[in-house]
């Protein structure tokens, strides 16, 4: 594994404030969107996890107190427009700030090269990142990489996930343009963080396109650690059939999995059945996780 991104001190903790989901909580006064984003304070590095579909990640943060113009490393899931359209209000928010002499950072910007991609919906119009990996580089470095990439001591980039068996991978309506044309999606680039807590691993999810067996699997032998006190994230069970959904369930439940914080694309029938056999809590924007506290 290459060395770190961002080094800090070993974290004492980390700490995960939702800005973007699908819902929001009740007597919390933020606004959500179809899409995914999570701030994440491992100590003092300060870590946004993708940037859901519009500009509503920068106007929840700024509604929490949270600072997005002092950021560490943006990290990026994958390159389905939920989770990068966000990426030219962060790159106008810091022109802004510039522009009006307001400090900011310039984050390490992490994701797995075929992030960007270009991508186009089933139905019409482009589902792929709406920047290019050269106009981010204005904001920041760009570090693609395949092969796993710590971010911060305790936290670590799983790169391309291995994929031994298709029928536990989530597939994408997608279409991605290769040199024989247009292609169903695969999203090849599906990734994830990893928090290495005291209990064992705290697994973050964009959408698991890779499969949660897959990306568990990975997650257990690239960090070295078969304890999971933590899934957190959209996990594509929303158009799952049934027998799918029930597979998940049981492997998770026998896999030794901890909480399931299910969201964004897990969908209501996926969480239901989860929760039948395994420790599921709600998400919503708003929300806050401490491990390591």
């Amino acid at each position: 594994m290459k060395e770190a991104f961002v080094s800090y001190n070993k974290a004492s903790y980390m700490h995960l404030t939702v800005l973007i989901e699908n819902t929001t909580l009740i007597d919390r006064y933020f606004r959500s969107e179809p899409g995914l984003s999570f701030f994440i304070e491992d100590g003092d590095a300060r870590i946004l996890f993708d940037c859901g579909y519009s500009d509503l990640f920068l106007e929840n943060a700024a509604a929490m107190g949270i600072d997005l113009l002092d950021l560490d490393a943006v990290v990026l899931s994958h390159g389905h427009i939920d989770h990068t359209g966000g990426l030219p209000s962060l790159a106008a928010h810091h022109i802004r700030a510039g522009i009006e002499g307001i400090p900011a950072t310039h984050p390490v910007f992490i994701t797995h090269p075929a992030t960007f991609g270009r991508k186009k919906a089933k139905e019409c119009g482009d589902a792929g990142c709406p920047v290019s990996a050269e106009y981010l580089s204005m904001f920041g470095e760009v570090k693609t990489s395949v092969s796993p990439q710590k971010v911060s001591d305790r936290i670590t980039f799983l790169g391309e996930i291995p994929r031994t068996d298709p029928k536990r991978t989530a597939q994408s309506s997608a279409f991605v343009q290769t040199a024989d044309g247009w292609v169903p999606d695969p999203v090849i680039e599906d990734s994830c963080l990893v928090y290495h807590a005291d209990d064992g691993l705290v697994i973050i999810c964009g959408c698991t396109h890779a499969g949660i067996e897959h990306t568990v699997a990975y997650a257990r032998s690239v960090c070295d650690d078969n304890r999971v006190a933590a899934i957190i994230g959209g996990l594509h069970l929303y158009s799952a059939k049934p027998a799918r959904i029930d597979e998940v369930s049981r492997w998770c439940a026998e896999s030794d999995i901890g909480v399931i914080y299910p969201c964004h694309c897990t969908g209501l029938p996926a969480t239901i059945a989860l929760s039948h056999e395994n420790t599921v809590s709600p998400v919503g924007v708003g929300s806050h996780f401490l491990w390591d506290e």
